[in-house]
This record gives C-alpha cells, structure tokens and sequence, in this order.
C-alpha cells in the first residue's frame, strides 16, 4: 500500500469513528427525557414542601402555646420539612448538571450524525411529496422530539394549500391557528389579485397610449398621399 492510500485510509477510519450514530443520539435524547420527567417531578415536591414548611413556620408559634394551655404534646416539623426541603435540592441541582451533560453529548453528536437511510428506502408519497426511510424499519421519536424542541429542526413549514376540494393548512394542530393561517392567506391572495389587476390596467394604457401615438403619426401620409394621387380636373 502507498503512503498517499495510507493516508486517506486512516483519515477515512478516524471520519467514521468521530461520526456519532442516530440509535447513539437516540438513547442520549430518552435518557434526557427521563431526567427532565424526574426534575418536574422533584420541582413539584420541593415547591410543596417549601409550602408545607412556610404554613408550618406560621403556625408554629400559636400551636406551641396551645400545646402548653392544652397540655396535647406538641410536634415540630420544621427540622424534618427543612431537610426533606434540602435533600430535593440537592437533587434537583444533580437533575440540572445532567440535563446540561446530555444535552452537550445530544448537541456535540449532531455535530457529526450519521443518518441511516435505506439505499432505497426513496419513495414518492404524492406528486410534490418524497420520503426517505430509516434503514430496517428503525424509528428514533426522542430524538426527533429533541431537534423539534431543542433546535426547532425539522417542522413542518405552516402553509396553506389550495386543493381541488378545499383548503388544507400544513404545519399547524389546532383550528383556532388553522384559521388565522386561512384568514392571512386570503388576504394576501386578495392583495395579490389587486396588485395583478393594478399591473394589467397599467399595461393596458400604455398599450393604448402607443396605438393612438402610431395612429396620429401614421396619419399625416395618409394625407399627403391622398394629395398626390390626386387628380385636377381641367
């Protein structure tokens, strides 16, 4: 083997071996996906611990002294909610730095993806659609979820399409925007239209304006050679 085929072998294989496959990412985004459940869950107890600790601190005082007319044992809960308060942010912090080191891994591994596409996985859907699919049937939604959420990547653009049987709104899930994106579009359709009819009345004057300037120049030799053929009588 000669040196240049050498080189490009070895810069090929370090290629490969620095790309980062979907399956790889995809795993990366569920396990993100977890912890970002896990970090909602531990926001929703810390937040009613901290209440629970708050009502507690206002009470305290007057349950305390009514314990010592009352003589009913009085129980302190301040020390215990303050260190179940503690402990969920301790968690939560830990939650936190590794939502960030997923998030890095995800984002570093795009950098370099791989995307595992059928050779002939091309398939025309209709006349203005073409799908690609992943190779033995593989579906990857976390990730998928991840790009759409993360980076804004891969959503559908809104549009609306005129059909011989209506109107169809792309990119949109509810009908409150499906009408905005209907009431946008005839008006532009109308502004459009107008703009159009503007142009055609213009095109037609100039038109006009032309004919009747050719009409009076050419009018003049039609004169003088009415003169000229004409005839005196004696």
């Amino acid at each position: 083997m000669s040196e240049e085929v050498l080189k490009v072998t070895l810069v090929e294989e370090q290629r490969k071996a620095a790309a980062t496959s979907l399956a790889r990412l995809e795993q990366l985004a569920f396990n993100l996906m977890e912890v970002e459940k896990l970090a909602e869950e531990c926001k929703s107890k810390l937040s009613s611990t901290e209440r629970e600790l708050a009502d507690f601190r206002q009470k305290s005082e007057l349950e305390r002294r009514f314990s010592e007319l009352t003589g009913i044992p009085y129980e302190d809960k301040s020390t215990e909610l303050e260190e179940k308060a503690k402990s969920l942010k301790e968690q939560l912090e830990s939650l936190s730095s590794e939502k960030i080191k997923l998030r890095s891994e995800i984002l570093s591994g795009l950098a370099s993806v791989i995307l595992p596409i059928e050779a002939d996985g091309c398939s025309e859907a209709s006349g203005e659609e073409v799908s690609f699919k992943f190779r033995d049937g593989a579906k990857y939604p976390a990730i998928t979820a991840f790009l759409k959420k993360e980076l804004k990547f891969g959503l559908p653009p809104v549009f609306v399409a005129l059909t011989p049987e209506g109107l169809k709104v792309v990119g949109v899930n509810d009908k409150t925007s499906a009408l905005k994106e209907v009431i946008k579009t005839v008006e532009s359709l109308r502004a459009k239209a107008s703009s159009e009819l503007g142009n055609y009345a213009y095109s037609g004057l100039n038109e006009k304006t032309t004919t009747e300037e050719l009409s009076q120049k050419s009018t003049p030799f039609k004169k003088l050679n009415t003169v000229k053929n004409h005839k005196w009588l004696p």
